[in-house]
């Protein structure tokens, strides 16, 4: 399971939304940063597959099949105040990592960019699952189905929570500036 929380004080400038809104009762102040947040969140959420595939060598779309989101707000009477995501899955099979026959024999693999290597005994076939599977023991029962990392692992990846931290921080940004001209407009 992997984490990723937005505060408002995770590092935004609020003073200018607070100097701006002083003046509107009814928490509007609230109001602008819980908007704000819910779309940071929900944009980070939907990024969260191209930041992955950025540094892994698997596709935003399979990524995304692999991956359970969960997305929670907490506030103070209504008004969100931090978002969570969560990201949970299960261990992705290793045939989603550019795997493929070697000259040599085996089968290539490279689960992140830049990286990769040759899995000797290993073979490309399908036994009620496609997959890359190696042989363990003699017989039919001896197949071990390979597998790589889960999407949580690989939202814990340092230059992925770099790349979502900084989406969610400029989404943010300019939805608080959104959300400050349409309650001052009273749109």
């Amino acid at each position: 399971m992997s984490e990723i929380h937005i505060t408002e004080e995770g590092g935004f400038n609020l003073s200018r939304a607070n100097a701006l809104l002083a003046g509107i009762g009814g928490g509007a102040i609230y109001e602008a940063v819980g908007s704000a947040l819910k779309r940071a969140a929900q944009s980070g959420r939907a990024k969260a597959g191209t930041f992955a595939a950025q540094n892994y060598n698997i596709s935003a779309g399979s990524f995304k099949k692999h991956i359970n989101v969960k997305y929670d707000e907490t506030g103070i009477g209504g008004a969100v105040m931090s978002a969570n995501i969560t990201f949970r899955g299960s261990v992705i099979p290793l045939i989603e990592f550019s795997a493929k026959y070697s000259k040599n024999g085996g089968v290539t693999v490279s689960v992140k960019k830049g990286g990769g290597g040759n899995i000797s005994k290993a073979f490309v076939a399908n036994f009620g699952r496609h997959g890359v599977y190696e042989r363990v023991a003699p017989g039919k029962g001896g197949l071990k189905h390979l597998y790589g990392p889960s999407a949580a692992h690989m939202m814990m990846n340092e230059n992925v929570i770099m790349e979502m931290d900084k989406h969610i921080s400029e989404v943010f940004n300019a939805r608080i500036e959104h959300e400050i001209s349409r309650i001052l407009n009273g749109w």
